[in-house]
């Protein structure tokens, strides 16, 4: 059976193209990249989990669509994945959302766990999400809806053994699934320097994975992105 590696809300068509146009095509996936960071805090929290068998669980909203029943749907067999379409009520409150701040997370965090643990009872309940919830919830509460990961197989020390480099995968509302890089000094434990991945929140699953090769040249670090071809990069220079 396989684990959820994808978790991720989808716009209501005719509202996403209003919302572009309005935008002048620069919010082009508004629900989407608001929902994403979330998520991804979320399914890290859960992981390894076997919802229904399938990787991807694509929550939908639906305010302009016509006949949409909403609840939850498997296409496993056709598709391997799931969905599950929304009511109008709680997809319009979805869009009442002006700031995407604590209010805005908390009402997210609170709709993907109902909705996973509506799957989990209909697959027979075996990963115990009904009696979980609330402590997931504070977990989630606890940890500001973010979550930074050491990723120890990219962290490197220097070669004259000043300073090491962290590499974190980073999730949260406003980072989405992004990389940073902190270089720490072995002398003092301060941080020195840091970097972010370019252009946040990254909307895409699986940063972590992407990472080709780490390491130090002279006092610059550099991670190269991309397989089987970097195609980008982070790089923090020693002050």
């Amino acid at each position: 059976m396989a684990k959820l590696q994808m978790l991720s809300f989808e716009d209501d068509d005719i509202v996403a193209r209003r919302i572009k146009e309005q935008s002048n095509y620069c919010d082009v996936a508004h629900l989407y990249v608001a929902t994403f960071g979330i998520c991804q805090v979320i399914l890290h929290e859960l992981s390894p989990i076997d919802l229904d068998g399938n990787g991807r669980l694509t929550i939908c909203a639906n305010v302009e669509k016509q006949d949409v029943s909403a609840g939850y749907k498997n296409w496993k067999g056709a598709f391997n994945v799931s969905t599950y379409d929304l009511d109008l009520d709680t997809s319009r409150r979805l869009y009442e959302f002006k700031e995407f701040g604590e209010e805005f997370m908390e009402y997210v965090a609170n709709l993907v766990l109902d909705v996973l643990t509506e799957i989990d009872d209909a697959n027979g309940g075996k990963n115990r999400l009904a009696q979980r919830r609330d402590e997931i919830m504070q977990n989630l509460r606890d940890c500001g809806f973010e979550k930074k990961i050491l990723l120890e197989r990219h962290s490197k020390l220097s070669r004259d053994r000043s300073h090491r480099a962290l590499v974190y995968n980073c999730f949260g509302q406003k980072v989405g699934d992004a990389l940073k890089v902190e270089i720490v000094s072995t002398a003092t434990g301060e941080v020195v320097a840091s970097k972010w991945d370019e252009d946040l929140p990254r909307c895409a699953a699986g940063r972590k994975s992407a990472i080709n090769k780490t390491g130090w040249d002279g006092d610059t670090f550099h991670v190269s992105i991309g397989r089987p071809k970097p195609f980008d990069s982070i790089s923090v220079k020693v002050e």
